[in-house]
């Protein structure tokens, strides 16, 4: 017999002098609300501000636990408030991070390229890129997920007295995600290639033979069975030999070899930029938070083990629930699950405003058959009166008309669904 659990939905609480009170359940911020004892300061999350200031000895002195589950593509953050009788989830989310920065910074490296060669030419420079060599450097790709970690930190602060921050540190072992098995200590140091270089590697593991025609007096090349622009690993596992020949024959067509080539190497393409990008700013991201509030730290095997003692499913808000330590209630962690999208800080419309509709408002669109969808303003044309939206799903509707919008909620920087 399963039993649906109604999904709770705390509301932050400041008072009039913009004090941090303990959060309230959502229907209980209404009620203050209709009785004009408090105002509504945000939607998305709730915010109330109540009408009267709250003493130091009338506060709770409850503690709140932040738990953070760092990652690549998406972070777990959950909030635990420590009471004297029971603790409590307040607070869970997925911070969905952004992964189009490295495109946007190879399009801008592009046009810079294409100014100084064909616009005006400029005699080449060498190590003229002092900030890039500086020691300590995290690249930009990076550096923006964990400011993203940041910025919603800091903004959960400003609304909720966050005491201490448990922060799951991040040990990956690359070898041992690429051999599919943990390692002896011995076998650490033998290498799992023939040679240091991996294209010699990857012949001699071949046995100089194209692997395609069963050539060997020919010229060889070392082809990557998921090419690097589908995010194939620079790996043994993932490189064949094929002559000239055959290697022309696959460009453009990489997809239709994948599965033939893997088999016959017994290979297989694992994807080691999100672990990398991981372990590159764990250091970056712990001095940041420390700087915030106290920060400890906890490792994922804990963090397993009591997920799976306290009969909790996976994910990454539930284990950040789990990192921020046990509570006496298992039905507490049923409560909203926020997506969060931090945005980019600058904004390049060149409509600034629309109908009264602005760039980034959360919106709903009905169609004349009825059908709706929620989502974003990214483009406004002034012509036609359209706008492009971006929905829940990551859907993009272009060109819709702005009359059929509904304003749901003005959000600053960063979305929160």
């Amino acid at each position: 017999m399963t039993i649906n659990l109604k999904q709770k939905e705390y509301c932050f609480v400041l008072d009039c002098n913009n004090k941090k009170l303990s959060p309230t359940p959502i229907n209980n911020a209404w009620y203050l609300i209709r009785k004009q004892r408090a105002i509504l300061i945000c939607k998305y999350p709730m915010i109330i501000q109540l009408k009267k200031e709250i003493k130091d000895n009338e506060k709770d002195k409850s503690k709140f636990i932040c738990g953070i589950d760092d990652g690549s593509k998406y972070v777990g953050i959950a909030i635990v408030q420590k009471c004297k009788s029971k603790n409590k989830v307040i607070f869970k989310g997925i911070i969905e991070l952004r992964q189009d920065v490295k495109h946007l910074m190879e399009t801008r490296r592009n046009y810079r390229r294409h100014r100084r060669q064909y616009k005006r030419y400029r005699p080449a420079r060498f190590n003229n890129r002092a900030s890039s060599k500086r020691k300590g450097r995290i690249s930009p790709t990076i550096k923006q997920k964990k400011q993203s970690i940041l910025r919603v930190i800091n903004q959960l602060n400003k609304w909720c007295n966050i005491h201490k921050i448990i922060l799951e540190d991040v040990k990956i072992d690359i070898r041992a995600l690429q051999e599919g098995k943990k390692l002896y200590k011995w076998q650490y140091q033998k290498s799992n290639r023939l040679d240091e270089n991996l294209r010699i590697a990857t012949l001699m593991r071949d046995n100089y033979t194209c692997q395609e025609c069963n050539k060997k007096d020919c010229k060889l090349e070392v082809h990557h069975i998921v090419p690097r622009r589908l995010k194939g690993s620079d790996s043994i596992d993932n490189l064949i030999t094929l002559c000239e020949d055959c290697h022309d024959k696959t460009e453009g067509k990489e997809k239709l070899f994948i599965d033939k080539y893997q088999n016959k190497i017994n290979g297989k393409n694992i994807r080691f930029d999100y672990a990398t990008h991981v372990m590159q700013g764990k250091n970056y991201l712990r001095q940041e938070l420390g700087k915030i509030v106290e920060l400890e730290l906890t490792n994922g095997g804990e963090t397993a083990n009591k997920r799976i003692d306290w009969g909790i499913e996976k994910s990454h808000s539930n284990d950040a629930i789990v990192i921020c330590g046990k509570w006496c209630n298992k039905k507490e962690y049923k409560i909203k699950e926020w997506l969060i999208r931090p945005m980019r800080r600058q904004s390049k419309n060149k409509v600034k405003e629309l109908n009264g509709f602005k760039h980034r408002d959360l919106i709903k669109y009905v169609k004349k058959n009825g059908e709706s969808y929620i989502g974003y303003i990214t483009a406004m044309y002034l012509i036609n009166k359209e706008v492009n939206i971006v929905t829940m799903n990551k859907k993009t509707l272009k060109r819709y008309g702005i009359n059929r919008c509904k304003l749901i909620w003005r959000f600053n920087k960063i979305y929160w669904f």
